[in-house]
């Protein structure tokens, strides 16, 4: 980060970038709405789609398909691959193909050699990128920017505006292909602002929590069907801010194994929603307490979780398809201000360090 851009003090970039979301998430849905529609169009002319990231990115890819397994009643073919997982084993793709590429920077990199190799294919392209980024995506047969480029390396708005993207872009298709009238969904995509700045409201319990999130060694984000993504990028997001152990997993993943490495220096956080699956989150959640792990509950209004099984933090309801939206925020809240109880800049990722700035170097591809 330029040394004119950094901050060294609460609020930093990333607390910026997390109130702006409300506002991005409009502007890319009156901004982008036609172009998305006419997208959509082409897409649903398509038998296949690949959906195809890398880091938070490849996360909105996964909700991406979750939106149009949900609109399409499953019929949907989606899949996801990580960018460079594709280039390495690329799969055999053609004319009836569609292929979404997310990448906020939109630079130099797998996602944009995916997509060169998708293009030379016949596939058509799809580009999900920030504005002011890289030029290595514009080549895509279609384009939908999100916002402008985040000063913080902890994306967050760039993320729930390709969220966004993605959910209309699924309803779309899902209207195109008669899996839906696509009437109820874009009223829900419609709300995602109001959504979106309802849970801005949890910045303060999230707060609270970190005083004591920040005590423990290692943390375990758990959710399952949509939540699980947000548990994936809920521990991205605290390994990029605070660089301390985080990891994300869907709820019976955690309890194949790594349910082993809780004790008490660990904490568990859970994302509940209405989602029958959400369940056996309870049950893990449970089952981690019994370690003597700390436990925390991130639930809908409306979902109820009985208080000896962890402290609660209340996010606002949303339409079971989009219900990982208010999770998300209240997940960027825990993962800042744990930044904030630990010392560290969440902005940064550390690069202002020598050894960090090197490693960066020696991993550019």
């Amino acid at each position: 980060m330029e040394s004119e851009r950094l901050r060294r003090a609460h609020p930093y970039h990333m607390y910026e970038a997390i109130r702006q979301q409300p506002e991005r998430i409009a502007r890319l849905l009156a901004s982008q709405r036609e172009n998305i529609v006419h997208t959509a169009a082409a897409i649903a002319r398509h038998e296949r789609i690949l959906s195809v990231g890398t880091g938070t990115s490849l996360h909105a890819a996964l909700a991406g398909e979750r939106f149009l397994r949900h609109w399409s009643g499953g019929r949907a073919w989606v899949r996801v691959e990580e960018s460079f997982e594709l280039v390495h084993a690329p799969l055999a793709l053609g004319s009836a193909d569609a292929v979404l590429l997310t990448s906020h920077r939109g630079g130099p990199g797998y996602s944009v050699e995916a997509l060169e190799r998708a293009k030379a294919s016949g596939a058509f392209t799809v580009a999900i990128t920030g504005a002011g980024g890289g030029n290595g995506l514009r080549g895509a047969d279609a384009v939908i920017t999100t916002c402008e480029q985040e000063i913080s390396m902890a994306h967050t708005k760039s993320y729930t505006t390709a969220l966004a993207a993605h959910a209309l872009l699924a309803a779309e298709v899902a209207r195109h292909r008669g899996w839906s009238p696509g009437s109820a969904a874009e009223r829900d995509v419609e709300q995602l602002p109001e959504l979106v700045e309802g849970s801005l409201a949890t910045e303060a319990d999230a707060r609270a929590v970190a005083g004591w999130l920040g005590q423990l060694d290692r943390l375990f984000f758990l959710g399952a069907g949509l939540q699980s993504i947000t548990a994936r990028e809920a521990a991205l997001k605290v390994k990029e801010t605070s660089y301390i152990h985080a990891e994300g997993f869907s709820s019976e993943e955690f309890l194949h194994g790594p349910l082993a490495a809780c004790d008490e220096r660990a904490a568990v956080v859970a994302f509940l929603d209405a989602a029958s699956a959400a369940r056996r989150t309870v049950q893990a959640l449970r089952a981690a307490r019994e370690t003597g792990a700390r436990g925390l509950a991130v639930v809908s209004s409306g979902v109820s979780v009985d208080a000896r099984t962890a402290p609660v933090l209340v996010v606002p309801a949303a339409p079971d398809w989009l219900a990982l939206f208010p999770h998300t925020v209240a997940a960027q809240w825990l993962a800042y201000f744990l930044a904030l109880e630990r010392g560290t800049n969440p902005d940064t990722g550390r690069e202002e360090q020598p050894a960090h700035a090197r490693a960066r170097q020696q991993a550019q591809p």
